[in-house]
């Protein structure tokens, strides 16, 4: 008996090795895809914007950081950096304010509310080209709705002081319908009980909102924080379609000038430098989001 034991117990031992490691084996074909359809272009990307590179975008000459230098030393850059942070700035606070406003407002289910939730989330289900094309028509000066509606006489998209303002309201409007539903099942399942016992205690609409709510929703506030930063920070789109980052590059953004480097001068050594400095901005956003995380997310 003694002998059957002990030639069965190293059996054993694989089975329980083998039970252990099997959900990682789940996991090859992921981690395949994602070095080389992720890391490995990131890398490649990181090598070749340390060489000059030829028209077709071959390495020829290695040149170390001077890819960087000049991007730094061009003020179109410096403009293109300080309009991406301007973008992303200003439209991402108020683009998860208005989705949280709306949530709010639509958290209780009423008669219609189907309609109106349909007409909140309407936004997500419409193409960024398709949305850009539709707004151009609505701003344009001589025939847009917009203008003639409000009685204005603005340029808009070829205004150099009102190009990225409407840049901004198109990716508000862009942007508002996946927070919109994000935050609205957020604000369902805030429990009906807490906000019974902060009513008893003289609780009122500001307190409820700032004590109840907004600690409960926080997690998902942090979640979409965390990207709509990094797509704000990439955003080029709207850009290529509306403004080719006029006019005087009051719209160019960093994305969109690595896209102009190297799809119109071909200059493929700048656009990989600059797209190495456009993912480092958006990491170290998403890097200081993480403090208000530990702050300001309360996990339930």
């Amino acid at each position: 008996m003694k002998v059957n034991s002990i030639a069965v117990t190293p059996t054993k031992k694989k089975k329980s090795i083998l039970k252990k490691a099997e959900p990682y084996f789940y996991l090859i074909p992921a981690l395949g895809l994602m070095v080389t359809f992720t890391y490995f272009p990131f890398a490649k990307t990181i090598v070749t914007s340390t060489f000059l590179t030829n028209a077709t975008g071959k390495a020829v000459e290695f040149i170390g950081a001077e890819n960087y230098v000049n991007l730094f030393h061009d003020p179109t850059f410096i403009r293109s950096i300080i309009n991406t942070f301007i973008y992303t700035f200003i439209q991402v606070p108020i683009t998860i304010a208005l989705a949280f406003f709306m949530a709010f407002l639509a958290s209780k289910k009423r008669k219609f509310s189907g309609i109106y939730e349909l007409l909140f989330a309407f936004p997500m289900a419409v193409s960024m080209s398709v949305a850009a094309l539709i707004f151009k028509l609505l701003l344009n000066p001589q025939i847009g709705a917009f203008n003639h509606i409000f009685n204005l006489d603005c340029l808009w998209f070829n205004g150099e002081n009102t190009a990225m303002p409407a840049l901004i309201f198109l990716g508000i409007w862009l942007g508002i319908g996946m927070d919109f539903l994000f935050l609205l099942s957020a604000v369902r399942g805030v429990s009906d009980d807490l906000i019974e016992a902060a009513r008893i205690d003289g609780a009122n609409l500001c307190h409820e909102l700032k004590d109840i709510y907004l600690p409960m929703v926080s997690p998902t506030i942090f979640y979409l924080l965390c990207t709509n930063l990094a797509t704000s920070m990439m955003m080029s789109g709207q850009v290529i379609v509306l403004t080719k980052g006029g006019p005087n590059n009051a719209t160019s953004t960093i994305i969109y000038y690595m896209y102009k480097k190297a799809f119109e001068i071909y200059n493929y050594g700048s656009s990989y430098a600059a797209a190495i400095v456009g993912f480092t901005f958006a990491f170290i956003m998403i890097l200081i989001s993480f403090r208000f995380e530990k702050k300001g997310v309360y996990y339930n």
